[in-house]
């Protein structure tokens, strides 16, 4: 990981390129000024301001919570934002003075209980939602991630900050990141990845960055065929594909199946699963929640998939 050592020392540049104009989600959207007080909703979200530097403008994170990260990113520092649980209403948000939203779900500017993003336009808060989220979950399936689309992503929120160079310099960075750890040779395996839950569980599906990092180790996950980005599965399915290797998601939350070894402790004693040769063979595979969905953290997740994935290989 010693190309990623030197993020924390990347400076900003200031080019007065304001006002600039983006697309988003189908449509134009210009930022007049490099944004003061940001409201950022979703880990995801979160994890790309920090790769990026962008920390000291973030006034709230919602949906986001360090204290539940089982592995903090190298370029996160304490933030001096408050934490909250849910997107706000528009009058607590206008309370706030925010000059910038971003955002990892489509839920907060299509939700009635939250302002669109005209609205917000309206009242002078400019906003951006993850390009891979525009469709929502309802209306469609979400664009598959690459690692080029997280890249992208992170040279548009450099562009709404004017920080071109900082971008350059980070993808830069992961990139060489990505090339070395292909570089490593795995066999290719057969995986499924737990999200959470234990009556139902979820389970990463082919659209999000679970499908990015398994087709990058040359593996399959098997249940890449479906839409969803974590789709609900039976015990039963689960079972008869009989996967290689399970990664876990160690999630601080508290409830059955949230934690890795909630999720080992469910497996090693349910009749349904404690046959199964990843479970006979302790082929458990263990990530931060947070690194299982997209953003720039996902080099990180994927340097930390083929590290376990090597030594289980080598034992």
């Amino acid at each position: 990981m010693r190309q990623l050592a030197f993020f924390m020392l990347l400076a900003a540049s200031a080019s007065n390129a304001h006002p600039v104009t983006l697309q988003n989600c189908g449509k134009s959207w210009t930022f007049a000024q490099v944004p003061q007080r940001a409201v950022v909703y979703m880990p995801t979200a979160v994890e790309n301001m920090l790769a990026l530097g962008l920390g000291d403008s973030i006034i709230s994170a919602v949906g986001y919570r360090p204290d539940e990260d089982t592995a903090p990113s190298p370029w996160y520092k304490p933030l001096k934002a408050r934490f909250d649980h849910s997107p706000w209403s528009g009058e607590a948000l206008l309370g706030a003075r925010p000059d910038f939203i971003y955002s990892g779900s489509y839920y907060w500017f299509n939700s009635p209980e939250t302002a669109d993003r005209e609205r917000m336009a309206a009242w002078g808060i400019g906003s951006w939602l993850i390009d891979g989220m525009c469709n929502g979950l309802q209306s469609g399936p979400p664009a598959p991630v690459t690692f080029d689309s997280i890249y992208e992503e992170l040279r548009n929120i450099a562009r709404i900050y004017d920080v071109a160079p900082r971008a350059e310099a980070l993808i830069s960075a992961l990139k060489q990141q990505v090339a070395a750890d292909k570089r490593i040779k795995l066999p290719p395996v057969t995986v499924m990845w737990w999200y959470s839950g234990t009556a139902t569980p979820y389970v990463a599906g082919g659209r999000g960055a679970a499908e990015l990092l398994t087709r990058t180790l040359g593996s399959k996950n098997i249940f890449a065929s479906s839409a969803e980005l974590w789709p609900a599965m039976s015990w039963e399915v689960v079972a008869e594909r009989d996967p290689d290797y399970l990664i876990l998601g160690d999630l601080r939350r508290g409830a059955a199946g949230d934690s890795a070894r909630s999720k080992i402790d469910f497996l090693e004693h349910n009749p349904l699963t404690a046959d199964m040769k990843a479970v006979k063979a302790q082929h458990y595979i263990i990530l931060p929640g947070y690194d299982m969905d997209a953003s720039a953290r996902s080099v990180l997740a994927l340097h930390r998939l083929v590290t376990q994935l090597h030594a289980k290989e080598q034992q």
